[in-house]
C-alpha cells in the first residue's frame, strides 16, 4: 500500500493599475471587458470608464473601499486593469468611479466573483484508487485539466467538463497509477489544456506518495 497525504494552497491577488484607451461617451459609465455572468478570483478584467473629466483622474472604488484613481485621456476615459479575488464562496461585488473634478459625475458596475477551489477524497490512500474531485470557481474554461508534475515528469488528465456561470464540477477519476513512484507529485487543476506554472487561476495539490 501506498497511503498518501495532501496539502493544498491557493493564492489570490486583486490590485488595479491604469493603462490609456482613448473612449467617449456622451455620459459616464462604467463597464467590464470581457462580460461575463462570473469571475474566477484571480482573473484580471479590464474596467472601462467613459464620460469622465478629460485630462483628470477618477477613483475607483470597491464596496466603498478606495482601490486607486485612474488618469482619464483628453476624450475623458480611463481603462484600468482589475485582478479580481475572493477568498472563499461567491460575492458579487460593486465597483464605482468617481470623477475627482466633479463629484456628481460617477458610474458603477456590478462583478460576480467565485473563489477557486477543488476537494479531494479520500485525503489518505494507496495511489491508482479513483477519488472524488468537487470543483468550483472555475469561470475561464469549459473544461477542467489536471497537470500532474513529479521532477521532470509530466502529464495531464482532462477531468471533465465545468457547468454553471462559476464553473462547477463533480466527478471521479484517477490521479496517479498504482505504481506511481514514491516522492512528492504535485497536481495544478486549472481551465488550460496546456500547462503553466504561472497559471493565476488554479488549485494546486501536492500528493506525497511514501512505502508503508
Amino acid at each position: 500500500m501506498y497511503p498518501l497525504g495532501m496539502t493544498r494552497s491557493l493564492a489570490v491577488a486583486a490590485g488595479l493599475v491604469a493603462l490609456a484607451a482613448p473612449a467617449s461617451a456622451s455620459a459616464a459609465s462604467l463597464t467590464v471587458v470581457p462580460q461575463k455572468r462570473c469571475y474566477s478570483s484571480g482573473e484580471s478584467v479590464n474596467l472601462i470608464g467613459t464620460g469622465f473629466s478629460p485630462l483628470g483622474s477618477a477613483s475607483v472604488s470597491r464596496d466603498g473601499s478606495l482601490l486607486s484613481a485612474l488618469t482619464t485621456d483628453a476624450n475623458g476615459a480611463f481603462n484600468g486593469i482589475l485582478t479580481v479575488g475572493q477568498t472563499s464562496g461567491k460575492r458579487t461585488k460593486t465597483y464605482t468611479a468617481v470623477d475627482d473634478a466633479a463629484s456628481t459625475i460617477t458610474a458603477s458596475t456590478q462583478i460576480t466573483v467565485s473563489a477557486v477551489r477543488v476537494d479531494l477524497s479520500p485525503a489518505n490512500g494507496a495511489p491508482g484508487r479513483r477519488m472524488s474531485i468537487k470543483a468550483s470557481g472555475f469561470a475561464t474554461g469549459k473544461t477542467l485539466w489536471a497537470h500532474i508534475t513529479k521532477g521532470k515528469s509530466k502529464r495531464t488528465i482532462k477531468i471533465g467538463s465545468l457547468s454553471g456561470a462559476c464553473g462547477r464540477l463533480k466527478t471521479r477519476r484517477r490521479l496517479l497509477p498504482r505504481n506511481a513512484a514514491v516522492g512528492v507529485h504535485t497536481v495544478q487543476f486549472d481551465t488550460f489544456r496546456r500547462y503553466d506554472r504561472r497559471q493565476p487561476v488554479s488549485y494546486r495539490y501536492a500528493i506525497d506518495v511514501t512505502r508503508g
